[in-house]
């Protein structure tokens, strides 16, 4: 009767050995039935679903449930959200100085407008008072008038 047994232990372990799976001394592997769960003593289940991987499997790091990710969904989505606003202030922002921007220019054409009159009219102003300076008669006087 152990010939059976023995066969069935190395058939049933040569699946497992040649995946690499190995259980920490003490441990034993067990393979689920449909909706079966095995559960810790503290509580932890497992279902048929999950997968176990030895804690160090990727490194230092290990593994994340999904209840972390939800947390890190969570946290991306209020980031996205900061973001959004910020990208929204930002291009405010930015409508409201092409605005200032395109006002600024008009003021600076308007001014140079100004001061190209102010310049003529100051050099118009400076010919009629050198001519009155000059003017030697009232009728020459009354000729610097424009």
């Amino acid at each position: 009767m152990r010939l059976p047994v023995l066969l069935l232990a190395l058939t049933v372990a040569s699946p497992a050995v040649s995946q690499n799976f190995s259980c920490n001394f003490g441990k034993q592997p067990a393979c689920l039935d449909y909706g079966a769960q095995v559960c810790s003593s503290s509580g932890k289940c497992v279902d048929s679903n999950a997968a176990c991987f030895d804690s160090y499997q990727c490194g230092y790091e290990g593994f994340t449930c999904k209840s972390n990710i939800t947390e890190c969904v969570d946290a991306q989505e209020t980031l996205l959200r900061k973001h959004n606003t910020l990208v929204d202030d930002y291009n405010d922002l930015l409508k409201k100085h092409k605005e200032l921007a395109s006002d600024f220019d008009e003021t600076i054409t308007a001014a140079r407008a100004l001061k190209s009159d102010y310049d003529r009219m100051e050099s118009s102003l400076n010919g009629m008072e050198s001519c009155l300076v000059y003017a030697s008669t009232l009728d020459a006087a009354k000729e610097c008038a424009p």
